[in-house]
């Protein structure tokens, strides 16, 4: 009986144990979490201040970004799209993080954002490089609220 009564708390000590574990593999030190958010305001900041070249120097050279209006691929796509953009929805463009997860070396990040009447989320996958953290990879989805 008391054989048993141990190997069931093991059991249950186990059960416990494992989900924390897996939460913990893909957590995200408080400091990288920050530096993320840094980029983000950053791009905000550029963006809000019509600076394209500073808006794209946030994203790694063969970055590839997909939005509402089709895919763009590389930093100069990237850079050129955004001129475009700021001439056409100038206003405050901000973005609010909310969920960060490490995929490995690199890092997933999930954001609100808004821009004017827009809304919506993104979605980045950030990889470090030299100078800091970069966007390889991004997905937003806006809607009109």
């Amino acid at each position: 009986m008391k054989v048993g009564s141990v190997a069931a708390l093991i059991g249950l000590a186990i059960g416990f144990a494992l989900p924390c574990i897996a939460q913990e593999k893909n957590t995200v030190d408080p400091q990288v979490r920050q530096e993320i958010e840094a980029v983000l305001v950053k791009g905000d900041e550029v963006y809000n201040k019509g600076d394209a070249a500073a808006f794209a120097s946030r994203y790694t050279e063969d970055a590839n970004k997909r939005t509402s209006e089709g895919p763009l691929s590389g930093r100069e796509a990237i850079e050129h799209r955004h001129a475009l953009y700021m001439k056409s929805f100038p206003g405050e463009l901000s973005h609010e993080l909310l969920q960060v997860y490490q995929l490995g070396i690199d890092v997933c990040a999930i954001s609100k954002l808004s821009l004017g009447i827009w809304k919506g989320y993104g979605v980045f996958i950030f990889v470090r490089e030299a100078d800091g953290w970069k966007i390889r990879s991004e997905y937003d989805g806006t809607l009109i609220e």
